[in-house]
């Protein structure tokens, strides 16, 4: 597996100029199939530093991100429909409106939820598209970061650049979860009938 990433740093870098248009097409097929994006961001990481890697990482994934949304949401949803039912569609649409930016903000920052699934999952449901397009951007935001600067360095890593990510981060969970919070405080409680 490390040839192959080996293999795609040594064809990047050959490619010159090219290399920061191939770059992001990289990534974004790497955003719209389930492979894991880190690897190509450390590549990015060697080839372009821990800015321009950043950037070129961010731009690829944010461009796979749209696509695999956009597929989703034109062939995907009539499908999922007929495989799952309407009323499991309609559930997930409820689900993820009740959630709010704030739910979306909070499952792009969260490593267990794979980038690629939310990615088209998203697509199926009702989310508005804008939504989906700032909160992936802000998102995804931390992971670029770190994995494109543990490209460019394990000193690097070591600096302060990973600090800034975890911190930025964090500040967005906080403040999602706060958000999150004081909306469900809002919402009036369903009063379930005596027995």
């Amino acid at each position: 597996m490390h040839e192959i990433f080996y293999d795609i740093g040594e064809w990047l870098e050959a490619a010159g100029n090219w290399a920061y248009v191939l770059a992001p097409l990289v990534m974004a097929m790497v955003a719209i199939l389930p492979i894991p994006a880190e690897a190509p961001a450390m590549v990015n990481g060697m080839l372009f530093g821990p800015f321009a890697g950043t950037a070129v990482s961010w731009t690829g994934a944010m461009i796979g991100a749209v696509a695999s949304f956009e597929i989703a949401r034109a062939l995907g949803r009539p499908a999922a429909k007929r495989v799952v039912g309407a009323s499991a569609i309609e559930k997930a649409d409820r689900l993820v409106v009740s959630a709010g930016w704030q739910g979306l903000l909070l499952a792009r920052l969260m490593p267990l939820i794979a980038f690629t699934a939310l990615n088209w999952g998203a697509g199926l449901t009702r989310i508005d598209r804008w939504r989906f397009i700032w909160t992936t951007g802000l998102g995804i935001i931390p992971g670029a970061i770190v994995f494109t600067a543990s490209g460019w360095g394990f000193s690097t890593l070591l600096g302060r650049l990973p600090w800034v990510a975890t911190g930025l981060g964090g500040l967005i969970l906080i403040v999602a979860i706060v958000r999150q919070r004081r909306r469900l405080e809002r919402q009036p409680e369903v009063s379930t009938p005596s027995e």
